[in-house]
C-alpha cells in the first residue's frame, strides 16, 4: 500500500513532467508559426526573409520559472519531511508513554504481586505457627495422658503386689495352723497308740507287731489324704482368689451371689472353657462377668499342684459385698 508522502511526490512528479512537456510544445509551435507563409520554390529565386526570434528571455524565464518550482517542491519536500518527523516524533513520544505507562503498570502488577506474595508468606507463617502450637499442646496432652497412665499403672503394679504378699501371707497361715493340725492329730495317734501298747501288752508278739504295721500304713494313709486334701483346698482357694481379682463386677450384682463355676483345663494350667453349674442365684450379667473372669485369668497354677490337678473343677465363687 503506497503512503500518503509518497502519492504526494509522485502527484509533484509528474506535474513537472507535464510543464516540461508544454514547454516543449511552446517551442515547437513558435517555430511552426514562423515558418507559416513559406511558398513552394520556382524557378527564379527568390527573395529569403528571416526572422530571428530571440528566445532567451522566455527561455531564462522558463527557467527561473523551473527554479522556482523546483524550489517550491523542495520547500514542499522539507516541509513534509519536517512535518513527518514531527509525526515520528509524535510517535515516538506516544510509544515512550505507552512503555511507560507499560512499564509503571508492570512495576504496579510486580508490586502487587509482591505484596500478595509477602500477604500469603505471612499467612503461610502465622499457619506454620499455628499448627506449631497445636502440636505442642498435642504433645503436652499426650505427655500428660502417658504421666497419668504410667502412675496408674504404677498403683496398680503396688496394689497386685500388696495382693500377692496378702495371699501368701494368708497361705502361710493356712499352712501354719494345718501342719499344727497335723501335728496334733500325730501326737493324739502318738498316744492313742501308746495307749493301746500298754493294752495290748498282754497279747503276743506277733499280734503287737501286726497291730503296729496296720496302724502304721493307716496313719500314712491319712496323713497322704489330709495332705492331698489340704492340697486341693489350697489349689481351689488358689482359683478362687484368681477369679476375684479378674472379675469386674456389674451394677446388677447384689450381695450374697453364690454360683457354683466349672473350670476346663488342660495339662500345664491352660483354661479352654468355663461355665456356670447349678446352684446359682446370679442374675445373666453376673453370670457372664464370672466366666468372663475366669478366661481373663487365662492360665492356673500348674506346678507344685500336679497331684491334684484335674480337667474339670467346681468351685463356689461368692460376692458377700
Amino acid at each position: 500500500m503506497i503512503s500518503a508522502e509518497r502519492k504526494q511526490t509522485i502527484k509533484d512528479q509528474a506535474v513537472a513532467f507535464g510543464l516540461a512537456i508544454a514547454v516543449h510544445l511552446g517551442f515547437l509551435l513558435i517555430l511552426i508559426a514562423g515558418s507559416w507563409s513559406w511558398q513552394p520554390f520556382e524557378h527564379q529565386t527568390p527573395p529569403v526573409q528571416v526572422t530571428l526570434v530571440d528566445m532567451a528571455p522566455a527561455v531564462e524565464q522558463r527557467r527561473a520559472e523551473e527554479e522556482a518550482e523546483q524550489e517550491r517542491r523542495r520547500e514542499v519536500e522539507r516541509e513534509r519531511e519536517r512535518q513527518a518527523e514531527l509525526e515520528r516524533q509524535r510517535e515516538e513520544e506516544q510509544r515512550r508513554q505507552e512503555e511507560q505507562r507499560r512499564q509503571e503498570e508492570q512495576r504496579r502488577q510486580e508490586e502487587q504481586r509482591e505484596e500478595q506474595r509477602r500477604q500469603e508468606e505471612r499467612e503461610r507463617r502465622e499457619r506454620e505457627l499455628e499448627q506449631q502450637r497445636a502440636e505442642a499442646a498435642e504433645r503436652e496432652r499426650r505427655e500428660a495422658e502417658l504421666r497419668q497412665r504410667r502412675e496408674e499403672q504404677q498403683r496398680a503394679e503396688e496394689e497386685r503386689r500388696r495382693q500377692e504378699q496378702e495371699r501368701l501371707r494368708e497361705l502361710a497361715e493356712l499352712r501354719e495352723r494345718r501342719e499344727e493340725a497335723r501335728r496334733q492329730r500325730e501326737e493324739e495317734e502318738r498316744r492313742m497308740a501308746e495307749l493301746d501298747e500298754r493294752r495290748a501288752a498282754e497279747q503276743a508278739e506277733r499280734e503287737a507287731a501286726e497291730e503296729a504295721e496296720r496302724l502304721r500304713l493307716a496313719r500314712e494313709q491319712a496323713e497322704a489324704e489330709a495332705r492331698r486334701a489340704i492340697l486341693r483346698e489350697e489349689y481351689v482357694e488358689t482359683i478362687r482368689e484368681l477369679v476375684r481379682r479378674n472379675w469386674n463386677r456389674p451394677p446388677t450384682t447384689q450381695p450374697g451371689v453364690m454360683c457354683r463355676v466349672r473350670v476346663v483345663q488342660i495339662p500345664g494350667g491352660e483354661i479352654i472353657a468355663a461355665e456356670i453349674v447349678r446352684p446359682c442365684n446370679a442374675d445373666q450379667a453376673t453370670r457372664r462377668s464370672i466366666t468372663a473372669a475366669v478366661m481373663r485369668v487365662g492360665e492356673l497354677p500348674y506346678r507344685g499342684y500336679e497331684s491334684v490337678f484335674a480337667r474339670e473343677i467346681d468351685f463356689d465363687f461368692r460376692y458377700e459385698g
